[in-house]
């Protein structure tokens, strides 16, 4: 296991001890999944690389939920509402910030960083009295690609419109 993997464990295990929760298999099993990639996931992608990992294994959906629930609330992996009831989840801790544009129709988000903007936010987090400690931007929208029937993020989701 990669020297970061290991720490990053090492700091989610205290986390679980810390509320309360056992150490199990099957939420290290979900932790080296979630840990291992760099895309974001669902709680189904997420069951489906540890079971193409592990044929074998005992994890169950529910785990999977209630771990992610658990890895979420101790900022180890960041959420993403990316519209029509979808949730994709991302590797977070140990990572740098970044903010996502995510297209309502076809799925697909992009990651980016703006200085500009980080002092904008940092800035009116001041304005309204507050000091920020972290934040999340997400911008909503439409695809251009889609737009001009060219968007091949669409296609490979097999969607129509």
């Amino acid at each position: 296991m990669e020297e970061r993997i290991r720490n990053e464990t090492e700091a989610v295990k205290a986390h679980f001890r810390e509320v309360g929760l056992r150490w199990t298999r099957p939420r290290q099993e979900i932790v080296d999944a979630a840990f291992g990639t760099h895309e974001h996931f669902s709680a189904e992608d997420l069951l489906h690389m540890i079971r193409a990992r592990n044929p074998e294994t005992g994890v169950h959906l529910a785990t999977v939920y209630r771990t992610l629930q658990v890895l979420e609330e101790g900022d180890f992996i960041e959420g993403l509402d990316v519209g029509k009831g979808s949730r994709l989840f991302e590797h977070t801790f140990g990572h740098e910030h970044h903010d996502h544009i995510i297209c309502e129709d076809c799925g697909r988000i992009c990651e980016f960083h703006d200085e500009n903007m980080e002092s904008l936010k940092d800035r009116a987090a001041q304005d309204f009295g507050f000091t920020m400690k972290r934040h999340s931007l997400r911008i909503y929208g439409a695809c251009n690609d889609l737009a001009a029937g060219a968007c091949e993020h669409f296609a490979r989701r097999g969607r129509s419109s």
